[in-house]
């Protein structure tokens, strides 16, 4: 809520700070259930809608990768190679990273990203999957989304274009190299982090501020839009698939989303439910 003891001194008086600081706790409290009660209606959803579409639910992997030499030990994607064809995964995760952003509203030490690989898919089969869930299944406003990619998306210009998301309108297309070099999975994403092989995918956005541009003006995208997930169209590094950001989608169709300091606790007990204590997890302490 970005309150804390000396703000509350500042404003006046050692009854204030009596008074003030339970209300300011309630409200984190009433902030943290109302989205814990969406979130858990979105993986509900979710769920319902792959196993309705066909696929078969994967278990998760442990929050802890095994990797200490990548993103501390802590998981910082679903793992591409273990999902199966046709399935689907709601695999929790933590990126250290984030520790340096939690300022921001969707970005949390602990998350959801349901990661999905169709049987024989290309493109533009990922394409309308991602956009058929948002649309159809979420009722999310085309208006409202934008896509971030390279000009290897430009095979999805009939896609977009049938689906009233014009391709020359609702993506924002990023320099080839400068992509490539960042490694930042808005154009390409690297399964192997330290190798070279690389998927093309496309960043799904969902316009969240009040501004009325139809897609980022500039990468990386202003506050107005938070990504909600990632199409994979193309490569062979990985099978092409989609995945999405539980919160992110929760955030993007209720507008609330939890406090930092509620999810942390959450992170410590999946570590710990899972017998892992990955280096990474001193950053978030």
């Amino acid at each position: 809520m970005g309150w804390n003891r000396r703000k509350v001194v500042q404003l006046g008086t050692a009854a204030t700070v009596g008074t003030l600081l339970p209300r300011v706790a309630a409200a984190a409290t009433d902030q943290n259930e109302a989205f814990e009660q969406e979130f858990g209606k979105t993986i509900d959803h979710l769920r319902k809608t792959f196993l309705g579409l066909g696929f078969n639910e994967a278990a998760p992997l442990s929050i802890a990768s095994g990797r200490d030499d990548f993103n501390e030990g802590l998981r910082h994607d679903f793992d591409q190679s273990a999902l199966p064809s046709n399935a689907f995964v709601i695999q929790p995760l933590a990126r250290v990273a984030d520790v340096d952003e939690k300022s921001r509203a969707d970005v949390l030490p602990l998350f959801h990203e349901v990661g999905c690989h169709p049987a024989d898919a290309d493109g533009q089969t990922t394409t309308r999957l991602m956009l058929r869930i948002l649309t159809e299944g979420f009722d999310l406003d085309p208006a409202r989304i934008a896509f971030v990619s390279v000009p290897q998306s430009e095979d999805m210009r009939a896609v977009l274009d049938e689906m009233a998301l014009p391709f020359t309108e609702k993506v924002l297309l990023r320099d080839e190299a400068e992509a490539l070099a960042a490694r930042d999975a808005s154009g390409f994403f690297f399964p192997d982090p330290f190798g070279d092989a690389y998927i093309v995918t496309m960043g799904v956005y969902y316009r969240v501020g009040g501004t009325n541009e139809s897609a980022p003006a500039a990468y990386p995208p202003s506050a107005n839009w938070t990504e909600i997930g990632e199409i994979v169209i193309g490569g062979e590094a990985a099978p092409l698939g989609i995945s999405i950001g539980s919160e992110r989608l929760t955030y993007a169709r209720t507008g609330q989303y939890p406090t930092w300091d509620q999810r942390l606790g959450l992170l410590f007990a999946a570590a710990e439910q899972d017998g892992a204590e990955p280096p990474g997890l001193t950053a978030f302490r």
